[in-house]
Formats: C-alpha cells, sequence, structure tokens
C-alpha cells in the first residue's frame, strides 16, 4: 500500500510541546485524527522556520493551522496516525486562497479494479481501514507507459490490480457513485509529469490519447493547420467576458439562436477554460466552432470543474451542437453543448 497523502486539511493544536514539538487534531470520516507537526515543517509570516527554532510566540493551543500530510507509520508517542508535511497558519498557497477548497488527495496508492467499461471504470482501495470507490476514465490511464486507445475491456478486467492518484468528489450517478476521482492510473512504472509525480505538486498534463476517429476528420480537411485559421493569436486570453456568468455563458455574441449537429474535432485548446474545434458544415467546408467547458462534457462526465487540458487532446472526436456567433467574434460557430467519448 502506497503512503496516503491528504492535502489543504484544516485542525486545530491540541498539544504544543516546546521548543519544537506540536500536535494538531481533524476530523477525517467522523473520526478525531492527530498530526504530528515539527517546527522544521511550519511556515511562519511566509517562511520556513528551522529545526533550531521554537513555537514560543508562533503557535498556542487552540490556533487554527492549514496543513498537508502523510500517513505516520512509525510507532509515535503522542498516538499520532499523520506526519504536517508542512503547516501554516495562513493560507499554504495561491489556491488555498480561493473560495473554493481544495479537496484531498491521495498518491501512488494500490487497489483493484471492481468494475470496467470501454472508457471508463471503477477501482476499490483500502482508505483508512474503509473501502473506497475510485471512477477513473480511459484518458487517466497509463500502461506500461502506454495510452490504451481502444476498449479498457481489451486491456484491463476486473480484479486487476491498479496504481492510481486521486482526489476526493462528489458521489454521483455519472461518476458510479464514488468519492474519488482518479488524477492518473497506471500499470508498470508510474508516467512522469503526470497526475503529480512529487508531493504537492498535481498539475502535469493528462491528456485522451484518442486517435481522431471521426467520419469527417479534420485530417480529411485538406490539411487545415492552426495557421490556416485567422485571429487564433486572439484565444489564449479569451475566457467569459467580464460581467457575464457561466450560465449566460456567451449568449452576447450569438447571432441567432439556431441550434445546429454535427461532429467534428478539437483543433486547440486554450487554457484550462476554453477550446476550438472545427466541423464539417457542407462538403469540403470546415468552420470553427468556440467552446467552453461548461457546455462540455467527456462521455457522460462534465467538464465544468476540470481543466480542458487535462481531458481532452487535439483531434479528439466530438459531437457538437452549436449556433452561429457573430463577426465580430473570432469564431464562426459558439457550442452549446460538446461531448466527447471515452
Amino acid at each position: 500500500m502506497g503512503e496516503k497523502y491528504l492535502f489543504s486539511q484544516t485542525g486545530v493544536v491540541e498539544e504544543i510541546f516546546l521548543p519544537g514539538k506540536a500536535v494538531l487534531t481533524f476530523q477525517l470520516y467522523g473520526q478525531t485524527q492527530r498530526v504530528l507537526l515539527w517546527v522544521k515543517c511550519f511556515y511562519h509570516q511566509g517562511k520556513l522556520l528551522d529545526k533550531s527554532d521554537s513555537f514560543l510566540g508562533k503557535l498556542n493551543i487552540g490556533d487554527f493551522v492549514n496543513f498537508d500530510c502523510h500517513t505516520y507509520d512509525k510507532e509515535s508517542s503522542n498516538n499520532c496516525q499523520w506526519y504536517a508535511a508542512r503547516a501554516s497558519k495562513d493560507p499554504l498557497d495561491e489556491s488555498s486562497q480561493s473560495n473554493k477548497p481544495t479537496a484531498p488527495r491521495v498518491i501512488n496508492q494500490n487497489g483493484y479494479i471492481s468494475e470496467v467499461e470501454p472508457g471508463k471504470g471503477v477501482i476499490l482501495f483500502n482508505f483508512y481501514d474503509e473501502e473506497q470507490r475510485v471512477f477513473f476514465m480511459r484518458s487517466k490511464v497509463f500502461l506500461f507507459g502506454k495510452r490504451p486507445k481502444r476498449s479498457l475491456r481489451e486491456f484491463l478486467s476486473e480484479d486487476d490490480p491498479l496504481q492510481f492518484d486521486a482526489e476526493m468528489c462528489e458521489p454521483t450517478a455519472d461518476n458510479f457513485h464514488c468519492s474519488w476521482f482518479a488524477n492518473v492510473v497506471w500499470k508498470g512504472k508510474k508516467p512522469q509529469g503526470v497526475g503529480g509525480s512529487t508531493f504537492g505538486s498535481f498539475n502535469g498534463p493528462c491528456v485522451v490519447g484518442d486517435d481522431v476517429t471521426a467520419d469527417d476528420s479534420a485530417s480529411n480537411a485538406g490539411g487545415i493547420s492552426r495557421g490556416d485559421i485567422g485571429g487564433l493569436e486572439d484565444f489564449p486570453t479569451l475566457g467569459l467576458p467580464p460581467g457575464l456568468s457561466e450560465r449566460q455563458g456567451y449568449k452576447a455574441f450569438e447571432a441567432s439562436g439556431t441550434l445546429r449537429e454535427g461532429r467534428g474535432n478539437v483543433l486547440a485548446l486554450f487554457g484550462e477554460e476554453c477550446g476550438l474545434a472545427l466541423w464539417l458544415v457542407r462538403p469540403n467546408t470546415w468552420e470553427t466552432v468556440f467552446f467552453h467547458r461548461s457546455h462540455a462534457a467527456l462521455d457522460t462526465v462534465s467538464l465544468a470543474l476540470f481543466d480542458l487540458q487535462e481531458s481532452l487532446a487535439e483531434g479528439t472526436s466530438l459531437d457538437i451542437s452549436a449556433v452561429p456567433a457573430i463577426p465580430e467574434f473570432p469564431c464562426r460557430w459558439i457550442a452549446k453543448k460538446v461531448v466527447a467519448h471515452c
């Protein structure tokens, strides 16, 4: 079993042993957990303290502390199950300062498949003596360093052992009522730069490796490339216009509400929110479609809260529903819905 890590937790100082040792407590699945904290792992006024420093005047019993921790398997005289790798009374990083709390995460876990479909599945693993369900998609799977491009059932079956990194999520019907979502799943050696190979780093890309399979794929569009489409330099900073909510979307840029449906492919992804697709509107005529993650899905899973660059890849086939855009908009169409299939 790999070590268990939890990120962006908040606890309270239960005990202090001067000069440089403290015990924090926090709740996990309704149970009180104890966390060992050494002064060398504590940030005070933005500066990491030295092991020779003291908590005196910096930390008091009852203080709230933000921390990242991992399981503590050594025998502890203070009955601590966790070890704080870093902690601070202030937010640990920029992401902690946002209004959205960071979900607990685990890395390098071992589990086994309980359900597998062509493009997704469920892993079971033991988390603090309780069996948990982890939802995973084919786009997150690496088998001996390679992404499977065909049905997962050709490579995996029930009870197969796997390793994974995951973050806690809300159980829904779309994710098979799982409490965890896998950032990366692998057999063999863990892929580098994907899903976070070092403690506290989970920003590497993990993309769908599907070949272009649409009947009218971009590869048959006369060799269209990014350079053939004007105005792409405007897209890297293009997000929701000021004053518009995701519910309103890009309605201000729609020329009409006439909906058209068809198939296309991802041409480019711009940051975590936006993308550009091409679709065939008539024989030998391809036009651009702008899409935002609030209207995107991967199979039945909404991508509204996910980084598009971690879920899609250039060339991915899409089912598209879109309306015409005003002439001033960089694309000819604005997507009301795009669906990529695992």
